[in-house]
């Protein structure tokens, strides 16, 4: 991606409110556009922690080629760090929410917010599981409010999700998808808002049948990941699943649905194997134990390194493309 200051398609300025593994991620990728960026958090430890792995992200997507001759330390130099609401400026063109999923911590947030930004700006939720209706309701100008839904890490994976709550203005849902084309990623606009979204419900439709066999003897969690990594997964980043099925022959899908779709899981409660889990006091590899079993630092570094590695190459692939 080269450097896009100058692109009008490009946001000018952008404040994002949150500076977790999220937030950090979309300022980079918003930087690396060319955008002004101002990330917010009301702890300067996580300021710090933020700006700190924004470097190390950049380093890596330096080290892909993906900066495109543009130095890590002008991309970093465009963001800002705050801790106080009070200095930042809010003359920007699209705010950013991306806080811990708690209903009241962000409407609370958004409420402040919308009372210091320009009446001209947009106002996005990076929410992945909470009502847009209800993070709208008290808002002065809901018209001006969408959900803005990014993944894990928001600088590598392209997809983004573009909802409209109730009230949205479909001049909005424009505005983003373009920005979101313009800074090299995937929009996907929903036609309404629906818990989960797209994304997240066709993930966790996977993850409750992985459950159902693991727990039912039929295959480990090493070989559920097995069967993604070596099959779905890369079948799936080449061409989706309808096109999967269009090229398989709808008589066959309809065949292989037929005798499939009833034996499928229908549970409604989450499995038993991640309370036993939970009761243990595994949160997965940021506590040392997970589904997958024990991880030490090491371990997590492999893993991480492994995600950036395949998905940078993918990043490649995918803009030799175009």
């Amino acid at each position: 991606m080269s450097d896009r200051a100058a692109d009008p398609d490009v946001p000018r300025a952008v404040v994002i409110l949150g500076a977790g593994t999220m937030g950090g991620g979309m300022a980079v990728a918003f930087a690396r556009a060319g955008s002004r960026v101002s990330v917010f958090s009301r702890r300067t430890t996580t300021l710090e922690l933020a700006r700190r792995r924004m470097g190390e992200s950049l380093a890596l997507l330096d080290e892909a080629g993906l900066l495109h001759g543009v130095a890590p330390e002008d991309v970093l130099g465009r963001v800002s760090d705050h801790d106080d609401l009070q200095s930042i400026d809010f003359a920007a063109d699209l705010i950013v929410e991306s806080i811990v999923e708690d209903m009241e911590r962000k409407k609370d947030l958004l409420g402040l917010v919308e009372d210091l930004a320009p009446v001209t700006a947009i106002i996005a939720s990076n929410t992945s599981s909470l009502s847009l209706r209800d993070l709208a309701d008290g808002l002065r100008r809901p018209d001006r409010f969408a959900g803005y839904h990014w993944f894990n890490p928001p600088e590598l994976v392209e997809l983004v999700e573009v909802v409209a709550a109730p009230a949205t203005n479909r001049s909005v849902v424009r505005e983003l998808v373009r920005w979101s084309r313009a800074i090299g990623k995937r929009p996907v606009a929903l036609s309404r808002d629906i818990e989960g979204f797209v994304a997240n419900r066709l993930q966790y439709a996977l993850i409750r049948e992985a459950y159902a066999m693991v727990e039912g003897g039929v295959c480990t969690p090493e070989d559920v990941d097995e069967v993604v990594k070596a099959g779905l997964g890369p079948r799936w980043a080449a061409v989706g699943p309808f096109e999967t099925m269009d090229l398989a022959g709808l008589d066959v899908h309809r065949a292989v649905a037929q005798g499939l779709f009833p034996t499928l899981s229908v549970a409604t409660r989450p499995p038993k194997m991640l309370e036993t889990l939970l009761d243990q006091g595994a949160l997965g590899a940021k506590s040392g134990l997970g589904l997958r079993g024990r991880y030490d630092r090491r371990a997590m570094a492999d893993l991480a390194r492994r995600r950036t590695r395949i998905l940078t190459a993918l990043s490649r692939l995918r803009a030799d493309e175009s």
